[in-house]
């Protein structure tokens, strides 16, 4: 379970500022979806909930933060706030006897709704191909009238460009395949900007877990400029698999983000990177 510390901070990083002031005397609340589109919704009809998903964008082949929305179905003016929300996603590919099947890394809901809904997150490891289909459910215990049920979702994954996904294997001794998913910036600026990672472990095909016994180090460049950027800050492990810091884009234009990951001092991956454009 995460502290709500941290489910505060993904709530800021998919929402705008939760209250504007009017005025000295005033504060009025602002939509906890305001600048999120719906990508799906549908029932648990065993836990008489209407289901929900809002998101920045479509899903996309990286880390997703996303909101789900409950209503009671029976009257969908009701929000439900008191619910274990369990996501299920799953890739088949291949058909028949050849098919092959496996999830990815999961941050489930807390609970208890933070402003009315419940922020959580899925980093997909591969986008939607012809070879490959994603599936999710979402799994609802509805503590209003201790019932269960699943809304389950056909969805499509995009592969975006440029990539906010590295998927590798690590140079140990046990060959561990990790998932380094870039978290933010979401929306960069010239000057100093919060960078964050999360990184994740493949235990099984259906078993991701988070991994925080690791270090990061980013080097900025900029390659068509032929230079970097000073006072950048590694990142360090904060919650639950996600590692932040700092980093500074002195122009705009195309950054590469270059990062070497390491396990107790030793590197285990130094040829990643990521492409930031703005």
């Amino acid at each position: 379970m995460r502290s709500i510390l941290f489910k505060c901070l993904v709530v800021i990083a998919i929402s705008t500022t939760l209250f504007s002031c009017k005025n000295d005397d005033e504060i009025i609340p602002v939509n906890p979806l305001e600048g999120l589109v719906k990508l799906k919704e549908g029932y648990a009809s065993g836990a008489s909930a209407k289901v929900e998903i809002w998101g920045r964008k479509n899903f996309f082949a990286g880390y997703n933060n996303l909101v789900v929305v409950l209503l009671d179905s029976t009257n969908t003016k009701d929000t439900l706030k008191n619910a274990h929300i369990h996501f299920a996603p799953l890739m088949t590919m291949g058909m028949g006897t050849m098919a092959m099947q496996h999830a990815c890394p999961i941050e489930n809901p807390d609970e208890a709704a933070i402003n009315g809904v419940f922020p959580g997150a899925l980093a997909f490891v591969m986008p939607t191909s012809t070879d490959g289909s994603w599936k999710l459910g979402v799994a609802v215990h509805n503590h209003k009238n201790d019932k269960e049920g699943q809304a389950n979702f056909d969805i499509t994954v995009d592969n975006p460009t440029p990539s906010v996904l590295s998927v590798f294997t690590a140079s140990t001794a046990d060959a561990t395949k990790l998932v380094l998913s870039l978290v933010q910036p979401l929306t960069p600026k010239v000057g100093m900007n919060d960078i964050e990672f999360t990184l994740h472990r493949k235990a099984s095909m259906m078993e991701w877990p988070a991994e925080t016994g690791y270090t990061i180090e980013i080097t900025p460049e900029m390659p068509s400029m032929g230079h970097g950027s000073p006072n950048n800050v590694n990142p360090v492990h904060i919650a639950n698999g996600h590692y932040k810091g700092k980093v500074n884009f002195t122009m705009t234009g195309e950054w590469k983000v270059n990062i070497v990951l390491k396990k107790d001092g030793v590197p285990v991956k130094s040829d990643a990177f990521f492409n930031i454009i703005f």
